[in-house]
């Protein structure tokens, strides 16, 4: 774990910890708004406390400042390891419990004396926890539930958790004299929202000897441990116990070996297939001639020795196929094949279609900047229009905004805006979804706004009826247009609405509501499964940062790669409209 993943973590902690307490609500607010800055790719919070550039970052105040600080030289925060002693060890690991969260643990430590999850499951499988005021059946049983989702995940990860991991190792293995290419490859490369392991294959120029790349790459800092080491394959263990394998072939192979690492298996037996019908065979060398390739003695750990229809360019193999390339996001045997051959896979969206971004917060709820530091970066990125929906006033620990603060922020945002060259400012609101479907504001509030991303935060646990009947009321109220993460899942880490995706997508495809893919790491809501429903029905959908700093509007890619994934090109997605476009389709509804 790097020094700023584990900065991210101890503020998560710590600000859980003051709720378990009880501490005002504002301190847990201030530590939360410090672990969302820093869990951003774009910031190096090493070099910022090196360089001293800490001291000007929003949303850090002092006390945070010194408590990073300290960690960055030393390893370590006083303040932070007091904190955590206050309360007993064991409801730490509580926290991580899908759907259990500080004030119900500190119910639990105060009614039932229980400190560990060893001791909260005894105690429901004993009954003891009947009695407890606003721990019902329902409630117990989605403890359980969370439990066992715990046990479970520590099977995958998320990507976005070893991506950075896998990153720096990739251009470290691009380094090494010798290797003329090199990418991640499995189901990192397709962006599965969590995975295994972490796949690296590597094309060797002529004459490089496999051991030299392997023993080099088992000496990189990072590895805790070798698994294995050999001419063509490495496997160690880095941080968190997460395994990395390191695959070599010669440069001229590489296109074939990427295809065939990147997978997925199902994907890659569509393509066997079609290449036996026309007397090729495919595998991790390359494309060749059956005849050729049967009479060839094949030797172990090494590419044949006949001359292949296909195999330095992964784009070659589905040309030599009689297909047009398909993007790895796509490689899940769901039809890809089908339309590679005949020539109608979608143009999928790319970051460059992007013209803005549709929800993010400020100062004004739980953000860490301004509206003007948050418009001027949103502006730096090229952006023709930019959304500020700052919570509503049932988020209390997100700050959330009274009618009369809602009223006062989106005046300033008009403001601003008007002011503001270069960019087109939108006042808007992420307004919550009630547990009856009701929204957060009469809609005589809702009608000055720019537009409502209507969202569901409590009350997860819902059957997939009122789950599903609290999502269409939303939809039909005429001043939302954009549903945002409907599910309220969390990748795992909580499962979220069991909503009838069918139902809420085909209504939200008819009133002309946006489905949000948000991008803001561990959301991913909806996810890609739901989001190619939506598409099929006729659904738009928008994707967001949800950011809650500058930095993480840089989380934009991410949140593509899973409409990728579902398969979306840049008509499907409605911020990449023109701002005159996005109004219209804002208004439509009005």
């Amino acid at each position: 774990m790097t020094i700023q993943q584990t900065l991210v973590s101890l503020f998560k902690i710590a600000a859980a910890v003051m709720e378990i307490k009880g501490e005002p609500v504002f301190k847990a607010i201030a530590f939360s708004k410090v672990s969302r800055l820093l869990d951003d790719p774009g910031i190096d919070i090493k070099a910022a406390v090196e360089d001293g550039s800490i001291a000007t970052m929003p949303g850090i105040g002092k006390s945070s400042r010194q408590i990073i600080e300290d960690v960055v030289k030393t390893g370590t925060s006083t303040d932070i390891n007091e904190l955590i002693a206050s309360i007993p060890g064991g409801l730490i690991p509580m926290l991580q419990i899908p759907s259990l969260g500080p004030k119900t643990i500190a119910l639990l430590w105060r009614e039932r004396n229980i400190t560990s999850v060893e001791q909260l499951s005894v105690a429901i499988d004993k009954g003891e926890l009947a009695g407890i005021k606003g721990v019902g059946e329902k409630k117990i049983a989605t403890i359980k539930e969370g439990i066992a989702m715990l046990a479970q995940a520590g099977i995958r990860r998320g990507i976005l958790d070893v991506l950075r991991v896998a990153l720096d190792l990739l251009e470290q293995v691009r380094k090494l004299p010798g290797v003329q290419r090199a990418e991640i490859a499995g189901s990192m490369r397709r962006w599965k929202e969590t995975v295994g392991d972490v796949d690296i294959v590597c094309g060797a120029a002529p004459k490089v000897l496999g051991e030299d790349l392997t023993a080099a790459f088992t000496k990189f800092s990072a590895v805790e441990k070798i698994l294995g080491q050999g001419t063509t394959k490495a496997s160690v263990i880095v941080a968190d116990g997460l395994q990395v394998d390191l695959r070599i072939v010669p440069d001229e192979n590489f296109g074939a070996a990427i295809q065939y690492f990147t997978g997925s298996k199902e994907h890659n037996v569509k393509l066997r297939g079609l290449a036996l019908d026309t007397g090729l065979t495919l595998n991790e060398w390359g494309l060749y001639k059956l005849d050729d390739y049967e009479k060839t003695k094949k030797e172990t750990g090494k590419p044949p020795t006949i001359a292949a229809v296909a195999s330095k360019n992964e784009s070659d193999i589905y040309a030599a196929l009689g297909l047009d390339y398909v993007e790895p996001e796509l490689r899940e045997d769901r039809g890809e094949v089908d339309q590679a051959k005949s020539h109608t896979l979608p143009k999928l969206i790319t970051l460059a279609d992007v013209k803005g971004d549709l929800h993010t917060h400020t100062t004004a709820s739980d953000g860490v900047e301004t509206i003007l530091q948050m418009a001027e970066a949103a502006k730096a990125l090229g952006y023709q229009y930019y959304g500020i929906t700052d919570h509503s006033r049932s988020q209390v620990i997100a700050n959330g905004l009274s009618v009369e603060r809602l009223l006062a922020h989106v005046k300033v945002i008009r403001e601003i805006g008007s002011k503001l060259k270069g960019i087109k400012l939108l006042a808007g609101c992420e307004v919550d979804i009630l547990v009856d479907g009701r929204l957060d504001y009469d809609d005589a509030i809702l009608a000055e706004l720019d537009y409502v991303v209507a969202s569901p935060h409590v009350s997860l646990k819902q059957d997939s009826q009122k789950a599903t009947d609290r999502l269409l009321r939303a939809i039909d109220n005429r001043y939302v247009s954009i549903m945002g993460h409907p599910t309220g899942r969390v990748i795992n880490r909580r499962a979220g609405l069991p909503i009838e995706v069918s139902k809420v997508v085909e209504r939200a495809a008819k009133a002309g509501v946006a489905l949000e893919i948000n991008a803001g790491w561990p959301r991913w809501d909806l996810n890609d499964a739901n989001a190619r429903v939506a598409l099929k029905a006729g659904a738009k959908l928008s994707v967001n940062t949800d950011a809650h700093s500058s930095p993480q509007l840089q989380q934009m890619d991410s949140g593509l790669r899973v409409a990728r994934r579902a398969g979306a090109r840049a008509a499907d997605v409605i911020n990449t409209m023109t701002y005159e476009q996005l109004v219209a389709f804002l208004r439509a509804r009005r």
